[in-house]
């Protein structure tokens, strides 16, 4: 992650980010304390990820979003983003059995 300047929404995303997924915040709740709607906060965090900031997420009942304080919290993220790449992978793999019906022109 490099230091860059940060868009006011992502700003105010980071700060209201609890740290540590014992205190996660939900998707639902962020929304509704930043005033926007749950998909813009959904895109604007995945944004935020994929320029290397901390934020995990835990996807049980009641779960959330938080910031990365521990290397439990990391790597459980990390696991739970690989499963989910390798699922979809498994889908693309199935899926290209049936290529040769559908050629590209």
């Amino acid at each position: 992650m490099t230091e860059e300047v940060l868009s006011s929404i992502e700003q105010q995303i980071l700060n209201t980010l609890p740290a540590g997924r014992a205190q996660a915040i939900t998707l639902e709740k962020l929304a509704y304390l930043l005033r926007i709607n749950k998909k813009r906060v959904s895109t604007i965090v995945a944004n935020l990820r994929k320029r290397g900031y901390l934020i995990g997420s835990n996807r049980q009942t009641h779960g959330g979003m938080y910031l990365i304080v521990t290397s439990n919290e990391f790597w459980e993220t990390v696991n739970t983003l690989q499963k989910s790449v390798n699922s979809q992978q498994e889908i693309i793999n199935a899926l290209l059995q049936h290529e040769e019906r559908f050629a590209r022109m």
